[in-house]
């Protein structure tokens, strides 16, 4: 949360509390404590606005593209065509922007528990929300979890775009029951993904959160990007799937017609991201 005091600053702490990050705060925009979770944005002079829940770094202006492209592009460009999608958590809306760059989508569900985070997030992070009004995103303010198990073979994709696993709101979202319901909402040919911490900070939240997918779905695959605003910057994905390996489907026509407006993800990045170091396979192993 941040300090009250004459310099204004935000500090993130991670790793038992041994490790964190100091923000100066140029402008506390929004701060309160909702029914689930402490919502906080304020403005920065590097980095724009930031977004915390909780006391955790949720986005920053700056760098959000590379975060949001990546839990999106991977599996949206993995299934051939994509029309019916569900995101769970991001009420930011910076997956659901992601998700409707496809011109073959033609409905998203997001499930986003907290409906103060969608309001908040509207009024002071236009660029990032900016299609949560679209005519084509039905949103649903209830537990990711309780949401997805009534589900039965709907979504070509499923994104999970959670908090931290270990705290907050989105603790359910990281066990096997969970990842069993998503694996049942899809479609046969449907694709998964999800972020999934990094091994620098969070190794043994990792290692539990692909553990726990692996018992859900017969395919799991970690892919990884820099993410310049998370702790390391090395952060974690998790595709998973019934039977679709995670290569591009269809040909380069599909990422020409979106490349204009995407600024960390590329064909090449798509398959580059699931090249993963030595000790990053042993860990997940």
């Amino acid at each position: 949360m941040p300090k009250e005091n004459s310099s204004l600053h935000f500090d993130e702490m991670f790793c038992n509390g041994n490790v964190g990050s100091l923000f100066r705060v140029n402008k506390l925009i929004y701060s309160k404590q909702s029914k689930i979770q402490r919502i906080d944005i304020f403005e920065t002079t590097d980095l724009g606005k930031v977004f915390a829940l909780d006391g955790v770094i949720m986005l920053n202006e700056r760098w959000e593209f590379t975060y949001h492209e990546m839990i999106t592009h991977v599996p949206m460009f993995s299934h051939s065509n994509p029309k019916n999608v569900l995101v769970i958590g991001g009420g930011d809306g910076g997956t659901v922007r992601e998700v409707l760059k496809h011109p073959s989508v033609e409905k998203v569900d997001l499930v986003e528990i907290d409906p103060e985070v969608i309001d908040a997030c509207k009024k002071y992070l236009p660029s990032t929300a900016s299609k949560l009004s679209d005519p084509r995103v039905s949103v649903y303010n209830e537990d990711g979890k309780g949401f997805v198990m009534r589900k039965h073979s709907e979504y070509d994709v499923i994104i999970v775009d959670s908090t931290d696993p270990y705290k907050g709101a989105g603790k359910s979202l990281f066990t096997e029951e969970f990842y069993t319901a998503c694996r049942n909402a899809l479609k046969e040919n449907g694709v998964f993904s999800a972020e999934a911490e990094n091994p620098v900070y969070d190794g043994k939240e990792m290692e539990r959160c692909f553990n726990e997918m692996k018992k859900a779905f017969p395919m799991v695959k970690p892919y990884t990007a820099f993410v310049p605003m998370y702790p390391s910057g090395f952060w974690v994905f998790a595709y998973a799937s019934k039977n679709v390996d995670p290569t591009f489907k269809g040909d380069e026509s599909r990422i020409k017609k979106l490349a204009s407006s995407l600024f960390y993800y590329n064909f090449k990045i798509h398959e580059s991201s699931f090249v993963i170091p030595t000790f990053l396979g042993k860990l997940l192993e």
